[in-house]
This record gives C-alpha cells, sequence and structure tokens, in this order.
C-alpha cells in the first residue's frame, strides 16, 4: 500500500467516526454503544496497518481460511483485537472459526450451533453468537426467515455453552432499508436480544437511527477491493 493510500484510509476512518457521532446526536444515541467493524475482507496484511496504527481494533472477516492467515499472528501482537466473523460459516470450519473469532454474525443452521456448542472451550475466542436473518426472504441470501426465528432462537438458546446476543441482516440491494432494520429491531427486542448488526457503508447512519448497534464499513474505509 502506497503512503499517500495509507493516509486516504485513515482520514477515511476519521471521517466515518464522525458521521457515526453526528448520526447519534441527531437521534439521541449513544456513540460509545455503537460498535465500527471495519470489513478486510480480500485486503492483505499490510493495508491492514495504518487501521492498526490509528488504534482501531475491531475488524470483520468473511471467509475463516483468509482471515486466519492475516490475522493469526497480529491477534498476538495487539491486545484487545476482535476479529468478527461476517460471512457465511461452513460447519468443517467450525472449529477453526471458533478459536480466531470472537463474535460470529451469521449464524443460521442447527449444524452450525450444534457444532460450536461441540468445540467451544474455555479458552476459544469466541465469545457472542448472532443469528442471521433473512429479512426479505431473498433465496439468494442466507439467514433465518422471519417466520421461523422465534422457534429456531428457542431451540438455539438450549445451547447453554453459547453466548446468543443478537441479530444480523442484510436488506436487499436497491430498496429502502429502514423498514428492513426496523423490522430486526422489532424481532430482537421480542426475543430479548440487545445487539442488532445491521448497516453498510451505504446505509449506516440509517441503521444507527432505527437502533443498530454494529456497523460493518468496508469500501468506505479501506476504498474499492481488488
Amino acid at each position: 500500500m502506497l503512503y499517500k493510500d495509507m493516509h486516504i484510509v485513515e482520514q477515511n476512518l476519521i471521517n466515518i467516526k464522525e458521521r457515526i457521532q453526528r448520526t447519534c446526536s441527531e437521534f439521541d444515541r449513544d456513540p460509545n454503544k455503537i460498535k465500527l467493524i471495519v470489513v478486510t475482507k480480500k485486503f492483505d496484511k499490510e493495508s491492514l496497518k495504518p487501521i492498526l496504527d490509528c488504534g482501531h481494533l475491531l475488524f470483520g472477516e468473511n471467509k475463516v481460511q483468509e482471515a486466519s492467515a492475516k490475522w493469526s499472528d497480529l491477534i498476538k501482537s495487539y491486545k484487545n483485537l476482535e476479529i468478527h466473523m461476517i460471512g457465511g460459516l461452513q460447519s468443517n470450519k467450525i472449529k477453526e472459526a471458533i478459536s480466531l473469532f470472537t463474535c460470529i454474525h451469521t449464524v443460521d443452521r442447527n449444524k452450525v450451533l450444534n457444532g460450536i456448542n461441540k468445540n467451544l472451550k474455555e479458552d476459544s475466542a469466541l465469545k457472542d453468537v448472532f443469528i442471521q436473518v433473512n429479512i426479505s426472504n431473498e433465496a439468494s441470501k442466507g439467514g433465518i426467515s422471519i417466520n421461523e426465528i422465534d422457534s429456531f432462537l428457542n431451540d438455539a438458546r438450549n445451547y447453554r455453552r453459547i453466548n446468543i446476543q443478537g441479530l444480523m441482516t442484510m436488506p436487499p440491494l436497491n430498496e429502502e432499508p429502514s423498514v428492513y432494520f426496523a423490522l430486526l429491531n422489532k424481532l430482537a427486542k421480542k426475543n430479548n436480544l440487545k445487539f442488532l448488526s445491521m448497516g453498510m457503508s451505504n446505509d449506516f447512519e440509517t441503521a444507527i437511527a432505527l437502533g443498530a448497534t454494529h456497523i460493518r464499513i468496508g469500501e468506505a474505509i479501506m476504498g474499492a477491493r481488488l
């Protein structure tokens, strides 16, 4: 990464944090309760340095293998560094995932819950789990349908070793996201879940206004992926 590109990434991070502050002020939200996940999928290890040098320690990845190659050594060097899994999790990657990620946002199958429960240990990195909701019932997306979320959560809570803390969703492209964010908020309240992972580069301010606690920002900070 060139020096000028490093400077741009640093400034992008500052700009996003300022927008979070303004949105929180406008909608009476506490900015300290908004977790900014910088999404670094498809960016190499060198590209992470300017963000880490700014003191930012919360990142999101989509694939276990890619995340492990980039972050396994860095986790040892940066205290309080957190990596969140925001992509679909294959059951054969569960053991590796729970040793690396502090939170998985995309659980949507009992098979995955069972695998996490079976492999989770006291010294595992994994602390929290979010259930992914297919809020618009799109066939191309993972997640539990809104008609099944209540029963799925009831079953999921039988896995007492797993700390289910929130819901995650992605609204459909080219549609107004507010109705979907509001619905996810309603589902979380109904099921006594305190965290909402929703909002990305193009709609995070709307998500914050409607209750997001975790926002996932990639391109608006890191720039276009190769």
